[in-house]
């Protein structure tokens, strides 16, 4: 149809009055840019202070995890971050509550985990200005250092090449360390030379195969009681094996192992020890299945910490210490511990063990759907000496 000039058709009217009502639609509609903020709760006072205490062993700029140090970083996984935490899944930490009391546990108190869970329900406000959010409220480490102070003396350990997005991978090494003469040992610690490519490393004796350290980033130092000590001999050789996995570019690392060492004047040796249960087979997809090994404690003595065999399909770990009284007592319980984040627990208190008391690992592990899996989960233990009169 032809329309003269000038004249609208009804169709152009009902196209005008649409684009009206839609502009005066928005016109009067507030548009949210941002979360509702209904929390007093802040990042700056509130929230970096836990992750400084509690994250910032990973989350910082140049480590093995990305960064949390400002809130330019963390704002965007805000809703993670409360999810993660309140599924105790971050921190790293697999030892359930009431099983022990470790001096190197990273979890969140529940104090520290409510203020999170209520600072991302509230909107994850900064208390900053722009400017300030770019940069962390709190001190951040930015150089590979001793967190537990200067050893004594060091062992560098052999220059090593990551690849860009290398997948997580063991690498083996020996050291000798840097005694002339036996050497009463208080303390072992380890220092990444690259903290993006390192996630754990372990220190045995080489001759034993014996555990004697490891180190995770929330956990950089084994610190033995006054008057306690390993007995190193001379030119005592270790082995190290470090967990890495590739970062974004290639990098080169280059980690050292410490020693603390003193004249103390005591006379106790720690002493390492393993056990580990028979080896188990999952078939593809079947139910978990479940081992069982013990160890007859040797000598009344105090055991100071823990580690477990880095297994993949570990479901639970349960080690606990039948007395010769008939009493039990629980030591660790894991739960879906992590093979690329083995800690070990060190307790704050050593736990005293009369001889004859029996300890005994239960460990339940999954295959996944298609492949078995064999696991002989192990475990390694440091004992110190202690007296009767302890009981």
């Amino acid at each position: 149809m032809i329309t003269s000039p000038g004249r609208p058709t009804r169709a152009l009217i009902w196209l005008g009055a649409t684009v009206l009502v839609g502009t005066l639609a928005l016109a009067t509609r507030t548009v949210e840019t941002h979360p509702r903020i209904s929390t007093t709760l802040v990042w700056n006072k509130d929230i970096a202070p836990i992750l400084q205490r509690k994250c910032f062993t990973c989350h910082t700029p140049f480590n093995v995890a990305f960064s949390l140090a400002s809130f330019a970083d963390a704002r965007p996984w805000a809703a993670a971050i409360r999810e993660e935490a309140l599924e105790r899944h971050m921190p790293v930490w697999a030892a359930a509550p009431g099983y022990g009391r470790f001096a190197n546990d990273p979890s969140l108190t529940q104090n520290e985990l409510d203020l999170i869970v209520a600072w991302a329900d509230g909107g994850a406000p900064s208390g900053q200005t722009l400017d300030e959010e770019q940069t962390p409220s709190v001190p951040v480490a930015v150089e590979a250092m001793w967190d537990a102070g200067q050893p004594s003396s060091t062992t560098a350990l052999a220059a090593y090449q990551v690849a860009a997005g290398a997948p997580a991978a063991v690498h083996r090494t020996e050291v000798t360390a840097p005694f002339t003469a036996p050497t009463r040992v208080h303390g072992i610690a380890f220092r990444p030379g690259n903290r993006s490519v390192v996630r754990y490393a372990t220190v045995r004796d080489a001759r034993t195969n014996r555990w004697l350290f490891t180190w995770t980033p929330w956990s950089t130092a084994l610190h033995l009681p006054e008057s306690a000590a390993f007995v190193m001999p001379a030119q005592a050789r270790l082995v190290v094996e470090v967990g890495y996995v590739g970062s974004e570019a290639a990098v080169t690392d280059e980690s050292q192992v410490g020693f603390y060492t003193g004249t103390d004047g005591g006379t106790g040796v720690a002493t390492a020890d393993s056990f580990a249960a028979p080896a188990v087979t999952v078939a593809p997809g079947a139910a978990h299945a479940r081992t069982r090994g013990e160890w007859l404690w040797p000598e009344t003595s105090a055991l100071q910490a823990l580690w477990i065999d880095p297994i993949e399909g570990l479901v639970s770990v349960d080690v606990s210490a039948y007395l010769p009284d008939g009493s039990v007592r629980p030591l660790l319980w894991l739960r879906e511990p992590s093979a690329v984040w083995p800690s070990p627990y060190v307790y704050e208190d050593p736990v005293p063990l009369p001889k004859g008391a029996t300890l005994r690992v239960t460990a339940y592990v999954a295959s996944d759907a298609t492949t078995p899996r064999t696991a002989t989960p192990a475990v390694h233990l440091i004992r110190i000496p202690t007296t009767a009169s302890t009981f």
